[in-house]
């Protein structure tokens, strides 16, 4: 069966079956555990792993990095290679660096070719996409020159592993939760270390609109494939509800069943007609930037809900003291409050480089070195591994909000969504008959037997 689990455009997928042939089991081994060094501190382990190899002693060398991102993560990034290369001056580190378009396409078609970089950032969702290819990076967790330690172990299995090979570091991490606005809550006189059910939500967003119609306890756009009322409402309550997300990890079938849609539709609906929630329209203006939604500015929209990466923009936006982070919502009753913790971006080594051991040194400074995770800031969101982590913490880069957000997530992390979940073809199938829920144009047992029908179909399609 051919794989198409993924929202990747179709020539880079073509792209990938050009690739030399070696292939592995399509069983995935368990993900692998910590290197022993895991018993050091991190410090320590980190000294362990860059005495096995010294880069001044391996003579000239030039090493070819690769990466998207922004300018701000450009700079940043350059900043740190500079740095490197004045510890070790006979290391040329030559950066090749771009926007997010056509990034897999020319990075695929260079593995085709057997010119790729030796150092290359990657997105998790094309793991798949490696599937019978991973030999073709260093396994970070079977290096003497990795300490793989400090990096959470989530992250090492559910983002960097494909067939049991650790084929990249984790280079972010991001934790979900609530972006709250203390002047609605004291206004209101609600709590805001108060962890919301949606259930209870709506009891209370009633309340707040019934006495004040010009304000919403909530607030969320129709969204995009990662963000709005499909995955942070419906999937999310689904989850939360049963332990299960609706599609299976393989991607090939729609397990809620019509009882569990129908629910998760219903407490969609509720929020619209409830009152608690925004208008959709009004909201959607906003997609991408809630921040600047003006019901927000003028303390009229109690919260909404985001990544740790957002923080910054949404505490920006309103005066000092007047933000605060909380906890996702949960279902009521439901069978886990485990929250979203992703592991997104790797920096992987090309197993074929000439200068595989310098490349992977290079590799652990940058992910594990404090004056590196300095250098690097949060322009990559904030660094998985802890010694980096603890470094921005300590120089103020890292916020108190940031901080706490991830430690609720560390502590009970959700399993990782199934990537087929974030396909552009589902998310649109899928957001159009929660719109529908929304509008009042259909009922939630309706929404529900047509996403058993609708979505099975296009992953039928996907799969054929």
């Amino acid at each position: 069966m051919k794989k198409r689990v993924l929202s990747i455009a179709l020539t880079a997928a073509m792209s990938i079956s050009l690739l030399s042939g070696c292939t592995t089991s399509s069983n995935k081994a368990p993900a692998p555990e910590p290197s022993s060094s895991a018993n050091t501190s991190a410090a320590g382990s980190q000294t362990e792993a860059a005495a096995k190899f010294d880069p001044a002693s391996a003579g000239k060398v030039t090493l070819r990095f690769a990466w998207w991102g922004s300018d701000a993560r450009h700079e940043a990034t350059l900043a740190a290679i500079d740095h490197y290369m004045e510890l070790y001056p006979n290391v040329t580190i030559e950066g090749e660096y771009q926007g997010y378009d056509g990034y897999q396409q020319k990075l695929m078609t260079q593995f085709a070719g057997g010119t790729e970089p030796d150092l290359m950032q990657l997105d998790y969702v094309w793991n798949p996409e490696w599937e019978g290819q991973e030999t073709m990076f260093v396994d970070m967790a079977d290096s003497d020159l990795v300490d793989i330690s400090g990096f959470q172990k989530q992250a090492l299995s559910d983002y960097m592993t494909v067939n049991g090979r650790v084929i990249g570091l984790p280079m972010n991490t991001s934790g979900f939760g609530s972006m709250i606005n203390k002047d609605f809550f004291d206004k209101h006189g609600l709590d805001v270390n108060t962890v919301w059910t949606w259930e209870d939500m709506i009891e209370a967003g009633k309340k707040v609109h019934d006495e004040n119609p010009d304000d919403y306890l909530f607030a969320i756009e129709s969204g995009t494939t990662t963000g709005g009322i499909s995955p942070f409402i419906l999937s999310a309550y689904i989850y939360s509800k049963t332990g299960h997300y609706w599609a299976t990890d393989d991607g090939a079938k729609v397990q809620a069943t019509e009882e569990e849609l129908t629910q998760a539709f219903d407490i969609l609906q509720q929020l619209f007609t409830s009152g608690t929630a925004q208008p959709l329209g009004e909201a959607s203006l906003f997609t991408g930037q809630m921040e600047q939604n003006p019901k927000w500015l003028n303390g009229q929209i109690g919260f909404t809900v985001d990544w740790t990466a957002t923080v910054d923009k949404y505490k920006g936006s309103l005066s000092e003291g007047s933000f605060a982070v909380g906890q996702p919502p949960f279902a009521k009753d439901g069978d886990n409050q485990n929250i979203q913790l992703t592991s997104a971006m790797g920096l992987g080594v090309s197993a074929r480089s000439k200068n595989a051991d310098s490349a992977t040194h290079f590799a652990n400074w940058l992910m594990t070195d404090p004056e590196a995770a300095l250098l690097l800031g949060t322009k990559r969101s904030v660094p998985n591994n802890s010694t980096a982590l603890k470094a921005l913490e300590e120089d103020g880069q890292v916020s108190t909000e940031i901080s706490q957000m991830l430690k609720w997530a560390t502590a009970a992390p959700a399993a990782r969504t199934p990537m087929i979940q974030t396909n552009s073809e589902v998310a649109d199938i899928i957001k159009d008959i929660c719109e529908h829920v929304v509008y009042g144009k259909m009922t939630p047992q309706e929404a529900a037997q047509k996403f058993l029908t609708d979505v099975q179909a296009k992953l039928d399609s996907l799969h054929s």
